[in-house]
């Protein structure tokens, strides 16, 4: 019989901390027109795990933040470019004698490209980075990987109104979790990194000021 042990495994935080400053220097620095709002929506949360997960079931969760769309070209009003910096809840449950759920509480740093063909609607394509910020386990932060990365589809409806709605996939690119098999023998059999964060999301949009406002000038 093969048993797992859990590896706890330390995260790039430097990395996120300096990508936020680099961030905040490209929306607030550079010469541009942008559109700040608040957005908000629910979370439908899983994991996928190449090792299978008995009795796992989706999550149902939250997120809020702020949102920068900014127009970096003049004479590509079609497109735009999203920043985000978002509080995100996400996870999973199993199911056995009880219920376990497992919630992860992440800032993410979303940066989407935009194309807008209609005024009715948008695509949006880009990354996601993410700092684990807290969990609902017991010894979650010294278990669980605190850096997270996916890729972002998403749409929006509505985009040009002040009042805009929106869907997104997030497929995460980064395993939460290393465990080595031990066999009966007490050996250290395999390092097995494993489950990997997956979401869809839906929420409202709501610009501070309809029109766009001139940064960097």
């Amino acid at each position: 019989m093969k048993f797992p042990k859990i590896v706890s495994c330390k995260s790039p935080t430097l990395f996120f901390k300096l990508f936020a400053l680099c961030w905040l220097f490209f929306v607030f620095v550079l010469k541009t027109e942008a559109q700040i709002a608040v957005i908000g929506g629910v979370n439908f949360s899983n994991v996928r795990s190449d090792v299978s997960l008995e009795s796992k079931n989706g999550l149902t969760a939250y997120h809020f933040g702020v949102s920068v769309q900014y127009y970096p070209i003049k004479s590509l009003e079609k497109l735009s470019l999203t920043n985000e910096v978002i509080f995100s809840q996400k996870g999973y449950l199993q199911s056995f004698a009880e219920d376990y759920t497992f919630r992860f509480n992440y800032l993410t740093l979303p940066v989407l490209v935009n194309y807008t063909p209609h005024s009715f609607f948008s695509v949006q394509g880009g990354i996601e980075l993410s700092q684990l910020m807290s969990t609902s386990i017991k010894q979650g932060m010294k278990t669980y990987r605190h850096f997270d990365t996916g890729l972002v589809l998403g749409i929006s409806v509505f985009d040009n109104s002040r009042v805009s709605f929106y869907t997104r996939a997030t497929y995460g690119l980064r395993y939460m979790l290393d465990y080595v098999l031990i066999d009966e023998m007490g050996d250290f059999e395999e390092d097995i990194n494993d489950i990997y964060n997956v979401c869809f999301s839906a929420g409202i949009k709501i610009k501070l000021r309809n029109e766009k406002i001139a940064f960097g000038k």
